[in-house]
């Protein structure tokens, strides 16, 4: 069973056509005329009184092995360098010299220096292949285990050996080498159920195609698998600690019926390729269950889709479970403890907004409080906690769910995101008058979060009198702890950072090993900015201060900036400087 993380990017040449068909003539007039030149008389070599000498059968093999090695490894080599950038010139001299060297011996001194021309060919090859391979990232490199792997099963698919995701083909039927995933529609049924009455060849493979790729994906801890129309091929790509990893892709041809097939699992409509469509579904995968939502949108190749994997299994995360320091727990507990007042979460798509809030409604007592949340979608099943999914075709969006909820006695609300003012000052007004209430909001900082409120439009009364704090997060990815590599920073950068350079300080960077899939990182945690709302800041907001002024006096009240509190994580060995980098600019 296939199962893939990176797609081995293919080498084109750079050249002009014309001048590497020249190329190739060039060498095939050497090779015939090397032949032409050569007389063949018997099966081994004979000696005459000035005849000179001559070949057998076998030593020309040889001689034509060699030629087809040297010629082979002259162009590969010639067209990756170009294509890399990777003094290609010089890469082409050494082949050259060393091939020429070669023959040349083999011709004029013993044909037993065969071998020694292959093996030197190849050593110049394998030099080059390790030097060009540490010099690319990872999904790029040649000649490794996962590239043997795409190898293989491309060659499958050309020879109709192996279906589209790795499974074997028996005579015209797919082998027992099924993927163990079970997908079910809302109504129980299967994806092989539905899709039956489209049975063949291509449907079955198209089945087969998305039940591995699901799995694929579930296995290798993806978050999401795009699936993207090309013009020659069917593009997958698996987000993995919220970066994006190309994968095998899929033949033009399978692009249509593995689309359908997941629409029609999701409940959409499989005849509507104009509109954006969205669907869920769920599946089983040893003992686990998961459930699948999914998107569609058109583009100019076809619907591209973007499957969102929530697994059941892993269940809420702890707020200690966060990464957050003992200090900041404190005072996010103090926070939210609290009888009335808001508490917002802010950061990008993806950050870990919605499973920070869950952490929180965790702590409290859902049996003593009424907990009432309404988002869009709901992503987890809280016990004892009344969860509404916003419905626009019923007239349910974030604002009108949350006027209705102040008629249902509640104690503390969620309001899944604020979008727009008027959702805005609902969820304010409601912190005001003895309910709790938690939230998000797209902001980059926790700072920032205050004019994000202002500049849709909120009354800076209401934010002074209801916001408790907010919390600004990002996810940063840890290092894998089997292949870290420590080193010892320049002091120009320990100071450029804000530590001092006199200090022996011993960071470590991603490497890339065979358990986390070559990327040098293995799983995420969560980086926080805590921003709590005394009444020192409650003064400044209704003087619709600077943002310089809030920070100044925030820090007076401990207050330090997401960068500060990753540089702690970079230190402790959990992450790299170059991603708290990606991630915090």
């Amino acid at each position: 069973m296939s199962r893939p993380l990176r797609k081995f990017v293919g080498i084109s040449s750079g050249r002009n056509e014309k001048s590497r068909a020249a190329g190739r003539a060039a060498w095939g007039a050497f090779v015939v005329s090397l032949l032409a030149s050569v007389p063949v008389a018997a099966q081994t070599t004979v000696y005459e009184e000035g005849g000179g000498s001559y070949f057998s059968h076998w030593q020309i093999f040889q001689l034509i092995v060699q030629c087809v090695v040297w010629i082979g490894v002259f162009d590969w080599v010639g067209r990756d360098a170009e294509k890399l950038k990777r003094r290609q010139k010089f890469w082409s001299a050494i082949i050259m010299a060393v091939g020429g060297s070669g023959a040349l011996m083999m011709l004029f001194v013993h044909m037993g220096f065969f071998f020694a021309a292959i093996i030197g060919l190849f050593a110049v090859f394998g030099v080059y292949v390790h030097k060009r391979n540490l010099a690319v990232p990872p999904e790029r490199r040649v000649f490794t285990r996962t590239h043997f792997k795409y190898l293989f099963r491309r060659m499958g698919e050309k020879l109709h050996v192996a279906g589209p995701a790795g499974a074997v083909v028996k005579q015209g039927r797919l082998a027992e080498a099924a993927p163990e995933i079970v997908l079910l529609r809302k109504d129980g049924n299967t994806l092989d159920q539905i899709t039956e009455k489209h049975g063949g060849g291509e449907s079955s493979e198209a089945i087969l195609a998305v039940k591995q790729l699901i799995e694929s994906a579930v296995l290798l801890r993806a978050t999401d698998v795009h699936i993207e129309p090309k013009r020659e091929e069917l593009q997958a790509r698996f987000r993995i600690d919220g970066i994006l990893h190309n994968v095998p892709s899929y033949t033009k041809e399978l692009a249509l019926p593995m689309i359908s097939a997941i629409k029609v699992l999701s409940d959409m409509d499989i005849a509507e390729k104009r509109k954006p469509q969205d669907g869920t579904f769920m599946g089983r995968l040893g003992g686990k269950e998961i459930d699948f939502r999914v998107s569609t949108t058109p583009s100019v190749h076809g619907e591209t889709m973007v499957i969102r994997i929530l697994d059941r299994s892993v269940g809420l995360i702890g707020l200690k479970e966060l990464g957050m320091s003992q200090r900041m727990l404190t005072t996010i507990k103090r926070m939210i403890e609290s009888p009335n007042g808001m508490m917002i979460v802010s950061g990008p798509t993806g950050s870990g907004k919605t499973t920070t809030l869950y952490s929180m409604l965790a702590t409290l007592d859902a049996f003593q409080k009424n907990i009432i949340t309404i988002e869009n979608p709901i992503e987890y099943r809280l016990e004892n906690i009344n969860q509404t999914q916003v419905n626009p075709k019923a007239d349910v969006t974030f604002a009108s769910a949350l006027r209705s909820f102040l008629r249902q006695d509640p104690d503390v609300i969620l309001v899944g995101e604020i979008r727009d003012a008027e959702t805005a000052r609902v969820a304010l007004q409601a912190s005001m008058t003895g309910h709790f209430v938690f939230t998000t909001i797209h902001a980059n900082d926790s700072i920032t979060t205050l004019f994000r409120l202002l500049d849709l439009g909120v009354e800076s009364y209401l934010i002074s009198a209801s916001l408790t704090g907010v919390l600004a997060q990002r996810l940063v990815r840890v290092l894998c702890p089997e292949c870290k590599m420590p080193y010892v920073p320049q002091p120009a950068f320990l100071k450029r950072v804000g530590l001092k350079p006199s200090e022996e300080i011993e960071l470590f960077k991603a490497q890339g090993c065979d358990h986390c899939q070559g990327t040098g990182y293995h799983g995420r945690l969560g980086i926080f900015e805590v921003f709590e709302v005394n009444d020192a800041i409650r003064d400044l907001i209704r003087t619709n201060p600077s943002i310089q002024l809030i920070k100044e006096e925030a820090r007076r009240n401990g207050w330090r900036t997401l960068q500060e509190n990753g540089l702690a994580k970079v230190i402790e060995g959990a992450t790299s400087i170059k991603e708290l980098a990606r991630v915090s600019k």
